[in-house]
């Protein structure tokens, strides 16, 4: 019965951080694409509303996140804990890549002489870094659960348990613990590898490509 009801409490938390991964996608598109609709006047509201709530939804599911790992969490195995901080840290690499590319973009745009942009420009950058912050507080609940678990376990020591936990609301720097963290427990190393390697040849592409434009240019 017990071993019944540890399974249905790690499948939930498993769907949970699933959807995380979608949501935090998704969720500009679908607000828009609700706000674009062409409804009756009597339908407005609920255009309106459904709008409002796919755009906060990623901080409603913050809010759960929360909830369910400091909670069900703790009741759960240390490995599908590491598996569900894994799958959303890793899962959250493209969105992250996605979103400095576009940072950067904008605010190379406030350079241009168009006069708007030199204000639009840095406003959009910090609106989608404010955004990228958000989605990753939204995040770190699963990383944290794995590491109090461990702690507890005697898996990883205070010192390092304690600066993997504050490094969870740190862009990159989150990702990264979790992989040392992973690395150490000889857990998804195939897995860490790959990425590191698709992320070092992709920084590579980035540096030649940069090379090459100002060569280009000058």
């Amino acid at each position: 019965m017990k071993k019944n009801e540890k399974c249905k409490k790690a499948n939930w938390l498993y769907v949970l951080s699933i959807v995380y991964v979608i949501v935090s996608y998704i969720f500009i598109s679908i607000s828009g694409y609700i706000n674009q609709l062409d409804l009756s006047e009597n339908l407005v509201p609920i255009k309106n509303a459904l709008a409002v709530f796919f755009l906060f939804l990623p901080i409603i599911l913050c809010v759960i996140n929360y909830i369910v790992m400091f909670t069900i969490g703790k009741k759960v195995s240390q490995n599908i804990l590491l598996n569900c901080a894994v799958l959303v840290k890793y899962g959250l690499i493209p969105l992250y890549i996605l979103g400095t590319v576009l940072i950067l973009v904008l605010l190379l745009f406030s350079f241009t002489p168009v006069p708007f942009m030199i204000f639009v420009g840095p406003y959009m950058a910090l609106v989608l870094s404010v955004i990228g912050w958000l989605i990753l507080i939204g995040s770190a609940p699963f990383s944290i659960a794995y590491i109090m678990k461990s702690y507890k376990e005697g898996i990883h020591g205070k010192a390092l348990s304690i600066i993997t936990g504050i490094l969870q609301f740190f862009l990159v720097f989150d990702v990264i613990s979790i992989m040392i963290l992973t690395l150490k427990e000889k857990r998804w190393k195939k897995l860490t590898f790959t990425i590191l390697a698709l992320l070092f040849t992709l920084f590579l592409a980035c540096i030649i490509g940069f090379v090459t434009l100002i060569f280009a240019i000058f």
